[in-house]
């Protein structure tokens, strides 16, 4: 099913121009009628996606059951993933409803699950993202896109924030980059592992001073999405091909 009215024979829109980039932009791409895998590497299949999500997500409960203590975000943490499905799941990280809040998969809007972070060195943008399999890595836009033939892109950027400032935060994630991927590190503040959105939250904060779900405290229950940083009240979306749903 696509948004606004487009078919599937009508073409996509063209890939954001590297000229409409300035560092420190978030750009999140996606499959049209696609859910975009919570790995979110370019092209890969989604048919193990949900085995191997509950593979994870079992290893992880194994891991809070051999703890001798519990914080209490991981005590609600273990309740809430112990009886969470994957389509569960993809509802709350995907299409970014809180934890608790009733959502229905599939219903309106889109799914996203990757961002990245625009940097610019000698006029010539990169993105800086953390990838499962590869970590926090830097990569040319230009390879980038080609790397993600035939997805969507939007793209967004801090409302009231200088240039400079914006630049810092690209360079703040940079400086992770070799940092390992971990999706199952929920305290946002731990800069030894990382996943997409978490990155982009911990950097955003470190040079303004405020999170961009204004909510500073790093220990969450579950995962920061990437949709729930696209719908923060501090980003404008600079480009936006429209709201094409999930199915």
């Amino acid at each position: 099913m696509w948004g606004l009215g487009m078919s599937a024979a009508e073409p996509l829109p063209t890939p954001p121009a590297p000229s409409a980039l300035e560092a420190g932009d978030l750009i999140w791409p996606k499959k049209p009628g696609a859910i975009v895998p919570y790995d979110s590497r370019p092209g890969s299949a989604a048919q193990d996606t949900a085995d191997r999500w509950n593979r994870e997500k079992n290893v992880y409960l194994d891991q809070l059951k051999a703890k001798s203590h519990l914080s209490e975000e991981e005590r609600s943490r273990y309740e809430l993933l112990h009886s969470m499905t994957y389509d569960a799941f993809k509802v709350q990280y995907f299409g970014a409803s809180a934890p608790g809040e009733a959502a229905t998969y599939g219903t309106g809007g889109f799914y996203t699950g990757h961002v990245g972070i625009i940097r610019i060195l000698d006029g010539t943008p990169y993105v800086v993202e953390a990838m499962m399999g590869k970590g926090v890595r830097q990569l040319s836009y230009k390879d980038w896109i080609h790397e993600r033939s035939g997805e969507i892109f939007w793209v967004g950027r801090l409302k009231q924030i200088t240039a400079d400032r914006r630049a810092a935060i690209a360079e703040t994630a940079a400086r992770e980059i070799g940092q390992p991927y971990n999706f199952w590190n929920f305290d946002l503040a731990d800069r030894r592992e990382y996943y997409c959105s978490k990155l982009a939250w911990i950097s955003i904060l470190s040079v303004t001073g405020f999170a961009p779900d204004d909510n500073k405290n790093p220990k969450r229950v579950l995962w920061y999405s990437p949709k729930q940083l696209m719908n923060s009240r501090h980003i404008d979306i600079k480009i936006n091909p429209g709201p094409y749903l999930s199915r």
